[in-house]
């Protein structure tokens, strides 16, 4: 009677582990992590390039060209082994009888992004899919990677900086622990890892903001307040800021911006250096009645010029994007 038991509770417990075995993750199991360098993408059935077009095309606001994606062709039906774990996977399906766009969550690995793609035709393909629409769901898993690289890391953290920003500007900000050296003076802070190749920089600053008319604020700077815009009374302001604390090798030598905008091309006054930036704006009312605050302006540059700037600046903007 105890043989046959054993038997039994053996046989269940190998039915068991075979199950397990026979798992693919999903919501009993543990998927495996994924795996694929920053902006690498897995693109399936895309025989006639149209998507590759999409996902190749360079990179706003970079001094030379650089594409957005590093792709891993694979044919149709075709994608396996470690392909399956990459982060980013997109799937072009041609013959379909409806056009679609699908994004699905964590199939073969976590945290994963698979974008699946139908069409009827190769036409109709290249007719109705939003390219700039894709490129900007990659560029958001991407950077949200690279964030969670810094954010889920306490050791690739610089504490000592953030406590700095927090204490200075009131905002919460994940440093990557690279950048060590800084400057500060008055509403005024740089952070910079100081590397001989590959030089990351984060400059916050302090901006006194003041409406200069009475009356009615027009619906435009009324925008411009309330969003990620840029106030272009602020230009002057932060030239004078960067002309004081950011000094070349002689007097007549310094940053500039030359236009305020999301991203763009910094430059030296006088020297020929210069870079890719990133920049955000936070807006701070500190008297509604008289129509006065200031703006924090958080600008992330790059110096590299002789190697390729796109994961280096998109590292800086994955650090601006963990601002609380």
């Amino acid at each position: 009677m105890v043989r046959e038991s054993l038997k039994t509770l053996l046989a269940g417990c190998l039915l068991l582990l075979f199950l397990a075995s026979c798992s693919t993750g999903g919501r009993n199991g543990k998927l495996p992590k994924s795996t694929g360098m920053p902006y690498e993408v897995v693109l399936e059935g895309d025989t006639d390039s149209i998507v590759t077009k999409m996902l190749t095309e360079d990179v706003t606001g970079l001094p030379q060209p650089e594409p957005l994606c590093r792709l891993i062709q694979v044919k149709k039906g075709k994608t396996r082994g470690n392909y399956l774990l990459v982060r980013t996977r997109i799937v072009v399906n041609i013959g379909e009888r409806d056009f679609s766009v699908t994004l699905h969550h964590d199939e073969n690995a976590a945290p994963q992004n698979i974008i699946r793609i139908t069409a009827p035709s190769a036409q109709q393909l290249r007719e109705r899919l939003n390219g700039e629409k894709l490129r900007h769901i990659v560029d958001e898993v991407e950077l949200k990677h690279l964030a969670d690289i810094i954010s889920g890391n306490p050791s690739k953290q610089n504490r000592e900086m953030q406590d700095e920003i927090k204490k200075m500007f009131g905002i919460d900000m994940k440093i990557p622990a690279a950048m060590n050296a800084s400057k500060k003076a008055k509403d005024f802070i740089w952070i910079s890892n100081n590397a001989s190749s590959g030089m990351q920089n984060l400059l916050v600053m302090k901006v006194k903001s003041e409406e200069r008319r009475a009356g009615k604020v027009k619906s435009e700077e009324r925008r411009m307040k309330n969003s990620n815009a840029f106030h272009v009374n602020d230009k002057a302001l932060i030239d004078s800021i960067l002309r004081t604390n950011m000094p070349g090798e002689t007097d007549s030598m310094y940053m500039v911006i030359p236009i305020l905008s999301e991203r763009g091309l910094w430059e030296m006054k006088g020297d020929a250096m210069g870079g890719p930036y990133v920049m955000h704006r936070i807006h701070r009312q500190t008297s509604k009645a008289a129509k006065q605050g200031y703006n924090l302006y958080i600008i992330a540059f790059v110096y590299a010029p002789e190697m390729k700037k796109k994961i280096l600046i998109k590292q800086l903007e994955a650090a601006i994007s963990t601002i609380k």
